[in-house]
């Protein structure tokens, strides 16, 4: 996956030798620290940047070469959430709006009808519907992002990436969101790819677990295989970096790293 030349910056291949399947109905859990391709990943996956060799495929269809005017009705098996939900959402546009857009341009309703299915969204992420004419200043961080959920499940996507959703959130209200999260998924099905440098906050919702590194996939497997019997070593070091709550186990974890050197 490369980002195209712009003026006198030429052509940056950010993603080499990349394969993963997301089966329907499952959380994969991209992580790598950063700078190692995840974001790029996630934004080629629904189409938002040229894939430059390979092959990419969404719901059995082939995405990898076609014009924009033929990426359109297969964007709307797919969704995002992106990691600031200041910035992802217009602060001109009542949060009504910002969710009814997709359903809009879509053609699947307008009137009293979007309004009802705008509604429903935002009862579907816990808001009271009255939310629909605040704008986003108007919201917490927490709410913003749940704004950034009801805005990306509009079309009932057969795949949602979530790009670090919980970065900019604390940690009381990452632990709903991602509550949250999993009760949408689980009633909805929909298959995600979820983007973290955070493994604590994988560990509680990925079946599988993808590691990234400089831009190469160097390890994918089970939640549990991957977190108790890691074989790469940088995956070992990733999971040796996450803090634990007890001060003697991480003096052991500091003591065996350091043995190990």
């Amino acid at each position: 996956i490369a980002y195209p030349k712009r003026g006198r910056v030429p052509e940056f291949v950010a993603v080499k030798d990349f394969s993963l399947e997301i089966l329907p109905g499952e959380i994969v859990g991209l992580v790598g620290e950063s700078g190692s391709g995840k974001t790029t990943v996630g934004r080629a996956a629904i189409g938002l940047l040229p894939i430059k060799a390979g092959k990419l495929e969404i719901v059995g269809k082939d995405i990898t070469n076609v014009t924009q005017k033929e990426l359109f009705p297969i964007r709307r098996h797919t969704g995002i959430v992106f990691q600031d939900p200041a910035s992802s959402l217009n602060p001109r546009l009542p949060i009504g709006e910002s969710i009814g857009e997709p359903i809009f341009i879509a053609g699947l309703a307008k009137g009293d009808e979007l309004n009802k299915k705008v509604e429903d969204l935002l009862e579907q992420v816990e808001l009271p519907r009255s939310y629909r004419n605040r704008f986003p200043h108007e919201l917490s961080g927490g709410q913003r992002q749940r704004v950034g959920i009801a805005r990306a499940l509009a079309l009932t996507p057969d795949l949602l990436i979530a790009d670090e959703p919980t970065s900019a959130l604390d940690v009381s209200v990452q632990a709903r969101f991602l509550e949250l999260l999993l009760d949408l998924q689980d009633k909805l099905k929909f298959a995600c790819l979820f983007i973290s440098h955070d493994l604590a906050v994988v560990d509680i919702l990925a079946h599988r677990i993808a590691v990234m590194q400089d831009g190469r996939l160097v390890e994918v497997g089970e939640r549990d295989a991957i977190l108790k019997h890691a074989k790469d070593p940088y995956t070992q070091r990733l999971i040796a970096a996450v803090p634990v709550p007890n001060p003697e186990e991480q003096r052991k974890r500091r003591e065996a790293r350091l043995a190990a050197k």
